[in-house]
């Protein structure tokens, strides 16, 4: 019975004190106006409201604004502010004419008219970088006449300050679409290989001899697909004529000239469509890149490694390095050269040269389709512009612009823009790997680096591009550096 008497007396009691708790947290409002990092110190602007605040008389409340680390785990207490019941306002007057008292720190809100006016609060402290992205509590103890507590309470003001972590890569400026250069002609050209075969040492044209008639007919179906085709007009067909070199080189080029010769002159007769002035001859000789392109796929071939030694040298003395070929021993080595490889060093080449015509967007659209390769650059950047901003389709068509023009600086700008504009920056920065060689292009790797969020490259981008001329890259650098000498 005993034991139950105290425990209901402990109850009570607690009871009382829980009610006795005062809270005036929810009846103010305070507004952030501005918390900055300022030099090596963070300052901090608010504004306290107390619209129909009423405060017991014996009481004070004691408001704390503290900064709070994001994860917790630092903080730090700004000075308070003080808000006074009438008796308690009277006898902190009292004491404050005593010789031992001591100024509070912080701020006292003053009445006017029995209400408690507004505050205009501003508090430095020093920086520090847990700072980034904390937040700020107040933080209120109310005590009573004997300064003994009588209420705790605590809110989240603002739950993000100094947000300067990650900068804002939208205010980075990079360079806009480009129009690439209009070509006054749009030159092309294909190439392909025949191997029409001469009896040994002549050069005579025999379509029946070996399989000819099929060669002569592949060349033909190429010819005519170029010849047909309304868009295109042929300028000129060259038929370029290549030995193997187990003669000496002056031997071959006389063989080699006759064949390529004697070859045109017997095209002419089968395409009299295409004039005799745009045919002609040329003799390139001994195909020795042919011949290293081919041992070096053949990785089984006996002596690989002394042949592509023998072909790295004497490259002012073709016919000494033929002789040092057939030097290398085992003899094997030389036989299976020649007649593994050597019969296929002993062909003609067709280069055709033609004209393009101009196309409209709506045509230029198709051709991107099915013969990119008759567009210029530029005519596929106005079919890129025909499409919406960020579209597949823009994107593939610029894709295509730089697959078909590669060096074309403009092509690539304006495909790592696309990239950066549709939020990709890591596309942008393997587009331009070891391709960035204008201001321009650097510039745009800067920028990709940070949205990348890896800003010291950047950083190092920006100084090569704003070394080179680049007015966007100083502006990129001069913002990067301010938001970097914040986080050091």
């Amino acid at each position: 019975m005993t034991n139950r008497i105290i425990l209901s007396g402990i109850l009570w009691i607690t009871a009382l004190v829980a009610a006795a708790q005062v809270s005036y947290l929810d009846r103010i409002t305070v507004e952030t106006k501005a918390v900055r990092k300022v030099d090596d110190n963070v300052t901090v602007d608010l504004l306290w409201q107390f619209a129909g605040l009423k405060v017991n008389t014996q009481n004070q409340a004691k408001f704390t604004p503290v900064l709070v680390a994001a994860d917790g785990t630092a903080e730090a207490e700004l000075p308070p502010v003080f808000v006074e019941g009438r008796v308690r306002r009277w006898v902190n007057e009292r004491r404050e004419l005593s010789a031992d008292w001591l100024p509070r720190n912080g701020e006292v809100v003053r009445r006017h008219k029995g209400k408690y006016m507004p505050l205009e609060y501003h508090a430095e402290i020093p920086w520090e970088r847990w700072m980034y992205g904390a937040r700020i509590e107040i933080r209120e103890y109310v005590t009573g006449c004997a300064n003994c507590l009588n209420g705790y309470a605590a809110t989240t003001v603002v739950l993000s300050v100094l947000p300067y972590r990650i900068p804002d890569a939208s205010a980075f400026r990079f360079a806009s679409l480009v129009t690439p250069e209009e070509e006054d002609v749009k030159m092309r050209s294909i190439t392909f290989r025949g191997r029409f075969q001469f009896r040994l040492d002549k050069y005579d044209i025999d379509p029946a001899y070996k399989d000819n008639y099929k060669k002569l007919e592949e060349a033909r179906e190429k010819i005519d697909e170029v010849a047909s085709n309304p868009d295109l007009s042929i300028v000129s067909i060259e038929v370029a004529g290549y030995t193997s070199p187990e003669a000496t080189v002056a031997y071959n080029e006389r063989l080699a000239r006759n064949r390529s010769t004697s070859l045109v002159n017997y095209m002419k007769k089968r395409f009299p469509q295409v004039t005799a002035q745009k045919w002609f001859a040329s003799w390139p000789n001994e195909d020795w890149g042919g011949l290293r392109e081919a041992v070096e796929k053949d990785t089984l071939l006996p002596g690989r490694e002394q042949i592509l030694d023998v072909i790295g040298k004497y490259p002012d003395n073709l016919d000494l390095r033929e002789q040092k070929l057939k030097e290398l021993r085992p003899a094997t080595i030389y036989e299976t050269l020649y007649r593994k490889h050597y019969p296929y060093l002993r062909h003609n080449d067709y280069i055709i040269r033609f004209a393009v015509r101009s196309f409209t967007v709506e045509e230029a659209r198709a051709q991107l389709l099915k013969q990119p390769e008759h567009l210029s650059a530029a005519e596929i950047y106005r079919v890129a512009m025909s499409y919406p901003e960020n579209s597949p389709e823009r994107i593939e068509a610029f894709q295509t612009a730089v697959r078909l023009y590669p060096s074309d600086d403009k092509a690539l700008q304006n495909l790592a823009v696309a990239y950066l504009q549709a939020g990709d920056p890591l596309k942008a920065l393997a587009l331009l790997d070891g391709k960035a060689h204008t201001a321009s292009l650097q510039n745009i790797v800067g920028v990709a680096f940070i949205h990348a969020k890896r800003y010291e490259e950047a950083r190092l981008w920006f100084e090569k591009a704003a070394g080179a001329g680049a007015s966007d890259a100083r502006a990129n650098l001069q913002l990067l550096n301010e938001w970097l000498s914040h986080t050091r």
